[in-house]
């Protein structure tokens, strides 16, 4: 079992569906060995989780609260710089039976890039971002980003592609010696609103100027429905569970960075 594997079953344990299944497994198992208080415990935690997680002024505030820390600028208040580093992860690569590329959540990551090349932001624009698990027959996520590129207007020559890394850490670590080559001081990282403070972190420690363009930005400044709001609903449970993932990556960099840190020191 390799590396991303077994972090993506450690993640789902701790999301709100895996929080409340064990509550309620554990529940059921406290009932059956007669532990009653026990198992009081274990069903208001699972019933407590749901409320919460589905509930969509909670998944509203998880969700702004990352994105309000890297806002979406205007187009006109962008500096020009060497390159447009794009993360990939809003694609849906052609696998059978659908005959095409499709765009899918995140993908507005792509089109905000295409768009700031057009403007003359930059001179580049680099994707970043392999597939997940191998798909035998595939190319990389970074390859299909290229083709809609292209589509777009874009010219080929002003594509780089890096399309071996998996993870947003991965990204940032495979990017360098293609930095160094293309000779970038200053980039664009173009990413989701939600998904761009765990990936800005990873990209700050790059030996070049980072500048945050978030892109696909989720929670709006609109009136709120009223009950509507308060009553749990299924999408509000997914966005709670994406941005808690983006909360559980960001810790779990800071304590990788920390304990590096230590260990160094000791050494």
């Amino acid at each position: 079992m390799d590396t991303i594997t077994l972090t993506k079953i450690i993640s789902a344990l701790i999301y709100p569906t895996g929080l409340m299944a064990t509550s309620f497994v554990g529940w059921a198992l406290s009932r059956k060995l007669g532990w009653r208080r026990m198992a009081r415990v274990f069903g208001v935690l699972c019933v407590t989780v749901f409320l919460l997680a589905s509930n969509p002024r909670v998944a509203a505030w998880l969700a702004s609260s990352l994105e309000q820390q890297y806002p979406q600028n205007r187009l006109e208040d962008i500096a020009e710089h060497d390159a447009i580093i794009v993360l990939g992860g809003g694609l849906r690569i052609p696998l059978p039976p659908a005959q095409h590329t499709q765009l899918g959540h995140g993908s507005d990551r792509f089109w905000y890039a295409a768009r700031l090349y057009k403007a003359n932001k930059a001179r580049y624009i680099i994707v970043a971002g392999g597939n997940v698990f191998e798909q035998p027959g595939m190319h990389g996520e970074a390859y299909y980003a290229k083709q809609l590129f292209t589509e777009w207007g874009v010219p080929g020559e002003a594509i780089l592609l890096e399309d071996q890394s998996r993870t947003t850490a991965e990204n940032s670590q495979a990017m360098r010696t293609l930095l160094d080559d293309q000779k970038v001081e200053s980039a664009l990282l173009v990413t989701s609103a939600l998904h761009m403070p765990r990936a800005y972190d990873l990209f700050k420690p790059l030996d070049i100027a980072i500048t945050p363009a978030s892109a696909d930005v989720l929670i709006r400044d609109a009136q709120w429905p009223g009950v509507l709001d308060w009553i749990p609903s299924a999408s509000a449970l997914q966005l709670s569970t994406v941005a808690l993932h983006e909360y559980y990556g960001a810790w779990f960099n800071h304590i990788s960075s920390a304990l590096k840190a230590l260990i160094a020191k000791g050494s």
